[in-house]
C-alpha cells in the first residue's frame, strides 16, 4: 500500500466511512507499522489546529484536550501499536509482557442478594433461572438483568446487585429505569416500587437512565448525598476511597442534597459533595466521566492515585508504590477492553515505571 492510499484510507477511518473490505485492509496497514509516522504526524496536526467541530480524530476521544505526547499513542483502534513503536525507542522500563498478559480487563459479571439472603452468580454466559421476588418475576441474561412487576401487588422485597472488581452489569428495574453499574459497586432497590416513591441505595459508580414518572419522584442515596429526579440521565460516583460523591446530570434535572443544603442541576454540570456538606457546582466534561460506561478511560489532568485506583478496580490488582506517590496528572484515553499490558504500555509513554507481581501492580516513582 502507497502511503496516499494509506493516508486516504487514515481519514476514511476517522470520519467512520470505511467498509468492511477497507476496515480489513487499514488494520492490516496499521498493525505493519509501516505507516506509524504518518499516524504521528496527522494526530499531531489535529492536536496543533483543533477544529471548532469535534469531528474526525478529534471527536473521536477529545484529543485536542490532551497533551501530544500522549494522545499520540491514544487514538482509536490503532492506538496499541503506535504506543508499542514509542516503547521499544525508548528500551528499559518496559513491563513484562508475559508477567500480565493474564490479566485480562473486567467482564460482565455480578452477584445478586435475594431477599432471603440467597446469592446467585451472573455472568454474560447464559440465562440463569431466579426465582421470583415478591410480585417480581426476573430474568437474567447477556449481562443484563431485568425485573417485571407483575400485575398482582405483594410486599415488597429488597435486591442487592453487586459487581466485584472487574466486573460490570446493566439491571433494568421494575418501572423501566435503567442501571449500568461499574465495578466494584453495589445496587439495592425495591423488586417492586411503591405508589408514591421510588428509592435506590448505591455504593460504587452507576449511570442512570431514570424511567419518567411524575407521581413517583425516583431517589438515589449514596453516602452522604442524594439524588432526586423525576425523568433523566446522570451519572453518580460514591466509591468509599474516594474524597466526595459525584453526581453529573446528562439529560433532564436532578436536585443533589448534602447534609448542609442543595443544589439543582442543568446538564453538563456536576454537584461535588464532600463529607455531606453543601454541594459545590460545576460544569464538566460529560464525555470523560461517562467514559467508563462506554469502553474507555479518558484521563484529564487526572492525578496518578485516582488512575491507579480505577486501574485497580477494573483489573482487579493490588497497587503499591515504590517511592514517594508522583504529583504528575495524566491525560489520555485508552479502551476498557485492552489487558493490562496493553494499558500499561499506552501510560508507559507518559513517562511512568511499573513492575508486576502476580497480581500486584507496583508504580515506581
Amino acid at each position: 500500500m502507497t502511503e496516499p492510499e494509506f493516508l486516504k484510507l487514515l481519514s476514511r477511518y476517522k470520519n467512520g466511512r470505511l467498509s468492511p473490505r477497507e476496515k480489513a485492509e487499514f488494520a492490516e496497514a496499521a498493525a505493519s507499522g509501516q505507516f506509524d509516522e504518518l499516524v504521528q504526524q496527522d494526530v499531531l496536526k489535529a492536536l496543533s489546529h483543533p477544529p471548532a467541530s469535534r469531528n474526525g480524530i478529534v471527536r473521536m476521544l477529545g484529543a485536542w484536550r490532551y497533551k501530544a505526547a500522549a494522545a499520540a499513542v491514544l487514538i482509536g483502534g490503532i492506538s496499541t501499536f503506535f504506543a508499542m513503536k514509542l516503547l521499544k525507542s525508548e528500551g528499559a522500563g518496559l513491563p513484562n509482557a508475559a508477567s500480565v498478559a493474564e490479566v485480562l480487563p473486567g467482564s460482565n459479571k455480578a452477584m445478586l442478594t435475594l431477599a432471603d439472603g440467597s446469592v446467585i452468580e451472573l455472568d454474560s454466559t447464559g440465562a440463569v433461572t431466579i426465582p421470583r421476588q415478591g410480585s417480581a418475576s426476573i430474568s437474567a441474561a447477556g449481562g443484563q438483568l431485568s425485573y417485571d412487576a407483575g400485575s398482582v401487588k405483594a410486599a415488597q422485597a429488597f435486591n442487592t446487585l453487586r459487581t466485584p472488581r472487574g466486573g460490570q452489569f446493566k439491571v433494568i428495574l421494575s418501572d423501566g429505569t435503567k442501571v449500568w453499574m461499574n465495578a466494584e459497586s453495589s445496587l439495592t432497590y425495591p423488586t417492586t416500587f411503591s405508589d408514591d416513591f421510588r428509592e435506590v441505595e448505591l455504593t460504587g459508580e452507576a449511570f442512570f437512565e431514570v424511567e419518567k414518572d411524575a407521581i413517583r419522584p425516583f431517589r438515589v442515596k449514596a453516602s452522604e448525598a442524594t439524588v432526586d429526579v423525576l425523568g433523566t440521565s446522570f451519572n453518580v460516583m460514591a466509591y468509599p476511597e474516594e474524597k466526595s460523591v459525584d453526581a453529573t446530570l446528562v439529560q433532564g434535572a436532578v436536585i443533589v442534597k448534602g447534609n448542609g443544603g442543595a443544589k439543582r442541576l442543568l446538564p453538563g454540570e456536576q454537584a461535588v459533595v464532600a463529607g455531606g456538606a453543601t454541594p459545590e457546582v460545576s460544569e464538566v466534561d460529560v464525555e470523560e466521566v461517562l467514559a467508563w460506561k462506554n469502553g474507555l478511560f479518558i484521563f484529564q489532568d487526572a492525578d496518578l492515585k485516582s488512575v491507579m485506583r480505577q486501574l485497580a478496580r477494573w483489573y482487579d490488582v493490588e497497587i503499591e508504590y515504590q517511592g514517594r506517590p508522583s504529583d504528575m496528572k495524566l491525560n489520555g484515553a485508552v479502551y476498557r477492553n485492552y489487558s493490562l499490558s496493553q494499558v500499561l504500555t499506552v501510560l508507559k509513554a507518559t513517562g511512568l515505571q511499573f513492575k508486576i507481581e502476580a497480581r500486584k501492580l507496583i508504580i515506581i516513582t
